[in-house]
C-alpha cells in the first residue's frame, strides 16, 4: 500500500497541473476550485481502484478517462448553478456536443496549450505577487497546501487565504494568452515567479535542504515556455540555462548526513555534464536571439557557467565573474546581486575591500529581514584577522536564520573561515 501511494503521489505531482489546466480550459478560471475537485477526486478514485485490482498498464490514460467522465459528470450536476467557458458554454450546455467538446479539449495538442494558459493566469496582474508562485505551487505543481505552507515558511490558513483571494480574483479573467503588446510584462512576471520556484528547491526553506521536485517543476514549466517560441524570449532561454547551471550541482549540495555541502568542497565529479552542456548550448542560442542588450538572467546564468567551467576552486576566473556582476548591478541593481558581487571581490582581491562594501550594504538596511548580510560579514572579517566583528556578526546571523541546514552551513563556513554555498 506504502509503494502504490507514493507511486500515485509521483503520477500526481506530474500529471495534476496537466489536467487541471485542461479543466480549467473548459470550466473557466471562476471555476478553478472545481476543477481541481475533480481532479483530487479522480486521484481518489485511482487509489481506491488501483489498491483492489492493481496498477493499470497505461496509469497516465486511465486518469485522464477518469478525469474526462468526472468533467462531465460535474457539468451535468452544476450547469443550471455555474456559468462554464463563455466559448465553449452553448457546446457544454448540450447532450449531443458536451461529450465531444470535453474529449476535443483533453487532446495533447490543447492540453499543452493550456498549460501554457495557466502559466500566464497563475502570473496574472491582477495576483499578487506574494500569490503567485503559491497558485503556480498548489495548480502547476501538485502541491498540497500543507506542502506549499512549509515550502513558502507560512501556516497552512495563510496559504488557504491566498488561494481563496486569488481564486477570487481570478474569476473575471480570460483563460487565454496575453496580447502581443501584453507580453512583455507578463513573460517578466512569469520569469519572477518561475526564478523563485526554482530557487525554493535549490535552497529550501522548509526543513529539507534542498526540494529537488521544486527545480524539476520550475525546468519543466521553463521548458514549455521556451518550446514555444512566440511566448519566449532571450531572457527566457537564458533562464532555463541557469536552472540547467544550478540543477547540474543539486547531487553534490548534499552530503552523506543531509547537509548541506559548500561550494568549494562539492564533489565536482558528480556534478551532470549533460545539463551543463545544455546550459551552454542555451547561452549559445541566446546569443543568436538578437536582443540588443543581456538581462539579469543573462548575467546569472553566465556566472554559474564560469563555476561549471572550473575544474577545482582554486581554478575559479572569479576575474570574469567579478567583471558579470559588475554588469549585472548596472543592468538589474539588487541587494543580493551586490552582495554576491561583494563575496566575489573577496576572492579577487581579498577580504578587505569586500569588507567595505558588505558593511555599506548594511548600513543601508539592505536585506532587513535575512541573515546573509551578517553571515557574509561574519567570514569576510573571520578571513581578513578580525575575529571580534567577526564573532558579533555570526551571532547576529545565527540569530536571524530561519532553517537548521543554513545554520550548520553558516557554523561550517564560519569554522573553515571561507567557502560559498
Amino acid at each position: 500500500m506504502h509503494d502504490l501511494q507514493r507511486h500515485i503521489e509521483e503520477i500526481f505531482r506530474r500529471d495534476s497541473g496537466r489536467l487541471i489546466s485542461v479543466l480549467t480550459r473548459i470550466f473557466g478560471p471562476q471555476n478553478l476550485e472545481l476543477a481541481e475537485d475533480v481532479v483530487q477526486e479522480s486521484f481518489v478514485r485511482a487509489m481506491e481502484t488501483w489498491s483492489a485490482e492493481g496498477i493499470p498498464d497505461n496509469p497516465e490514460a486511465w486518469l485522464l478517462t477518469t478525469a474526462r467522465n468526472r468533467a462531465i459528470d460535474a457539468i451535468r450536476r452544476e450547469r443550471t448553478r455555474r456559468t462554464f467557458a463563455d466559448d465553449l458554454a452553448v457546446y457544454l450546455d448540450s447532450e449531443w456536443t458536451l461529450a465531444s467538446t470535453v474529449d476535443e479539449a483533453f487532446e495533447s495538442d490543447w492540453a499543452r496549450d493550456d498549460q501554457l494558459r495557466m502559466i500566464f493566469m497563475c502570473c496574472h496582474e491582477t495576483v499578487a505577487p506574494e500569490n503567485r508562485v503559491t497558485l503556480i505551487l498548489k495548480t502547476l505543481c501538485g502541491l498540497g497546501v500543507p506542502a506549499i505552507a512549509r515550502a513558502l515558511l507560512t501556516t497552512e490558513s495563510t496559504i488557504n487565504k491566498r488561494l481563496y483571494r486569488t481564486r477570487k480574483k481570478l474569476e473575471g479573467v480570460e483563460f487565454g494568452l496575453p496580447t502581443p503588446e501584453a507580453l512583455p510584462e507578463a513573460l517578466s512576471t512569469v520569469h519572477t515567479a518561475l526564478y523563485l520556484l526554482f530557487n525554493e528547491g535549490f535552497l529550501s526553506t522548509s526543513d529539507k535542504p534542498i526540494r529537488r521536485e521544486l527545480c524539476r517543476d520550475a525546468m519543466f514549466l521553463t521548458k514549455l515556455l521556451v518550446d514555444e517560441p512566440r511566448l519566449s524570449n532571450s531572457d527566457t532561454v537564458a533562464l532555463q540555462a541557469l536552472m540547467c547551471f544550478n540543477a547540474a550541482r543539486l547531487e553534490s549540495r548534499i552530503d552523506g548526513d543531509g547537509r548541506l555541502v559548500p561550494l568549494d568542497k562539492q564533489d565536482r565529479s558528480t556534478w551532470d555534464r549533460g545539463l551543463i552542456n545544455e546550459g551552454f548550448r542555451l547561452l549559445a542560442r541566446t546569443a543568436r536571439m538578437g536582443q540588443l542588450a543581456a538581462g539579469r538572467y543573462h548575467f546569472e546564468a553566465a556566472i554559474a557557467a564560469r563555476h561549471c567551467s572550473a575544474e577545482t576552486f582554486a581554478d575559479t576566473d572569479w576575474s570574469s565573474i567579478c567583471n558579470l556582476y559588475d554588469r549585472l548591478v548596472e543592468g538589474a541593481p539588487s541587494p543580493l546581486a551586490e552582495l554576491n558581487r561583494a563575496v566575489a571581490i573577496s576572492y579577487r582581491d581579498g577580504p578587505d575591500p569586500a569588507v567595505e562594501l558588505v558593511e555599506a550594504l548594511r548600513e543601508r538596511g539592505a536585506l532587513p529581514h535575512s541573515h546573509v548580510v551578517a553571515a557574509v560579514l561574519a567570514n569576510l572579517y573571520r578571513r581578513a584577522g578580525a575575529p571580534e566583528s567577526a564573532r558579533r556578526y555570526l551571532e547576529q546571523a545565527l540569530s536571524a536564520v530561519r532553517t537548521e541546514h543554513e545554520r550548520d552551513l553558516i557554523a561550517l563556513q564560519f569554522e573553515r573561515a571561507g567557502g560559498v554555498a
